[in-house]
């Protein structure tokens, strides 16, 4: 079996293209920790992936977004909106507060402004200092599980 079959028959991302592999493995790893979510109650658009296949992403407005980080970031060591991260798949630094939300399958995605180039999610945020990542453990939060995230 090839791997474009394996990843076809993934239960987790039902809406599954081989064509929209981008950042598939780390989808695959937050909807096992946090389940299926309820969409976010903000309107979304099409974003364009690099692949050329086209996601959903969320609308959220300035005054919205510490509130939505924290609904969504999934570990206890959550940055400030004004903390910068390095995307591990670009190498890209940005700041937190551009972050994008996806909605793909059953899930919200926290991805790097860059995710449309090669899939980067919250679990390709990086200090951009490496001496600054202390131990590099990610304890994830208590209590993520499919219930919506956003009142």
């Amino acid at each position: 079996m090839d791997n474009t079959s394996k990843l076809r028959d993934h239960k987790l991302v039902p809406d599954f293209n081989p064509a929209n592999s981008l950042g598939l493995p780390e989808r695959r790893l937050l909807m096992q920790l946090t389940g299926p979510q309820e969409r976010l109650d903000y309107p979304t658009e099409s974003m364009k992936m690099s692949n050329g296949c086209e996601v959903e992403k969320y609308i959220i407005p300035e005054e919205d977004r510490q509130k939505v980080l924290d609904a969504l970031y999934p570990f206890t060591d959550q940055p400030g909106l004004d903390e910068m991260r390095l995307d591990l798949h670009t190498n890209k630094t940005f700041r937190v507060r551009d972050f994008i939300v996806t909605r793909e399958g059953d899930g919200n995605f926290l991805v790097t402004p860059y995710y449309a180039e090669q899939g980067g999610t919250v679990l390709d945020w990086m200090m951009p200092d490496k001496d600054a990542c202390g131990s590099g453990c990610m304890i994830v939060k208590k209590g993520k599980t499919g219930a919506s995230p956003v009142e």
